[in-house]
C-alpha cells in the first residue's frame, strides 16, 4: 500500500514540482467580487497580481470545501493508498478544519494530518519532504513524521512592500502594532507558533532586504533554504547569489502565489530557513 501526499495550494510550490513527487494539490479559492478561481488552476500568478494592483475589488480567499478534500481522500483511499496530508497553519487558514471535517467523513480511510504551523514555501519544504519520504516507501507514521518534523526545524522571514494587504486581509495577528505611520518602514516578519509576529523594523527596502540575508547567513549552514518572492528578476537573482552557499541543498525559489498574494501583496520577498 502506498502512502499519498496532499498539500494545498498556500505551499507555493509549482506545478511542476508537485507533479515530480506525485504531490496532490488542493487548491484554495481567491475571490475578486462574484468572481471565483481555483488558486493555480484559474488564475495564473501574472493575471491575479495584475487585477491586485489594478485598484479594483480586494480579493479575499476560501479554504477549501470539506466536499472538495473528501473528493480527494475518497479516491485515493479507493485506490488503495493511504494519506498524510500537510497544511497551511490552522492559525492562519480554515484549509485544516475543512480537511479534519472531511477525514471524519471517511472513517475506513487512513489519514494523517499535519498542522505545519507554516505557510508558503516553509509549508512547501515540509510537504515536499513528507513526498520524497513516501515516493521512498516510508510508511504511514514515518512519512507523517518527517512532515512534521521538517515543519518544526523551519524558521520563516518575510520583507512585504507595504503591510496594506495584510490588512486588508485580516491576516495582521501579531504585527498589528506595526500599522500606522509606516510609509518608511519596511518590517521584518516572522512566523511564531503559526502566526505572524513582527521581527525588526528596517527603515528602507533595501536594507531590509540585507538585513534577511543576514539572517540567513548568520545561521549557515543550513539544511535548505527556499526563497518565496514576487519581486523584481534582479532581485531574485541577488538573493539567490547570496543564499546559495549557506545552504547544503540547491535553493528552492518560487514565485509567491494568489492565496498568499492576497495578504503578502506585490513587492513581497521572504526566506524559509531549515535547519538540519
Amino acid at each position: 500500500m502506498a502512502i499519498k501526499v496532499v498539500t494545498d495550494s498556500t505551499a507555493d510550490l509549482s506545478p511542476q514540482v508537485a507533479a515530480e513527487l506525485d504531490l496532490t494539490v488542493v487548491p484554495l479559492t481567491v475571490f475578486f467580487g462574484d468572481e471565483a478561481f481555483k488558486d493555480g488552476i484559474e488564475i495564473s500568478n501574472q493575471q491575479f497580481f495584475d487585477r491586485l494592483t489594478s485598484g479594483g475589488v480586494h480579493p479575499r480567499t476560501s479554504q477549501p470545501s470539506v466536499g472538495e478534500f473528501e473528493g480527494v481522500y475518497r479516491a485515493l483511499s479507493e485506490a488503495g493508498h493511504e494519506i498524510v496530508s500537510v497544511h497551511v497553519s490552522d492559525k492562519l487558514s480554515g484549509t485544516l478544519n475543512s480537511a479534519l471535517s472531511a477525514t471524519q467523513q471517511l472513517p475506513s480511510a487512513s489519514i494523517e494530518l499535519v498542522d505545519s504551523r507554516l505557510a508558503s514555501l516553509g509549508l512547501g519544504l515540509a510537504a515536499r519532504a513528507a513526498a520524497i519520504c513516501a515516493k521512498a516507501g516510508g510508511s504511514l507514521a514515518e512519512v507523517s513524521q518527517v512532515a512534521g518534523d521538517v515543519a518544526s526545524r523551519i524558521e520563516m522571514y518575510v520583507v512585504l512592500d507595504t503591510l496594506e494587504y495584510l490588512q486588508k486581509g485580516g491576516r495582521v495577528g501579531k504585527a498589528q502594532a506595526l500599522l500606522g505611520g509606516l510609509l518608511s518602514v519596511k518590517p521584518v516578519l516572522t512566523l511564531v507558533d503559526g502566526e505572524i509576529h513582527p521581527f525588526e523594523k528596517v527603515r528602507t527596502k533595501r536594507k531590509a532586504h540585507e538585513r534577511l540575508k543576514e539572517i540567513a547567513s548568520n545561521g549557515a549552514p543550513w539544511k535548505e533554504i527556499a526563497l518565496l518572492h514576487q519581486t523584481s528578476a534582479d532581485e531574485v537573482e541577488d538573493f539567490l547569489s547570496a543564499l546559495a552557499p549557506l545552504s547544503e541543498e540547491p535553493i528552492l525559489s518560487e514565485k509567491i502565489g494568489p492565496v498568499i498574494g492576497t495578504h503578502a501583496g506585490p513587492g513581497a520577498i521572504g526566506i524559509a530557513l531549515e535547519r538540519s
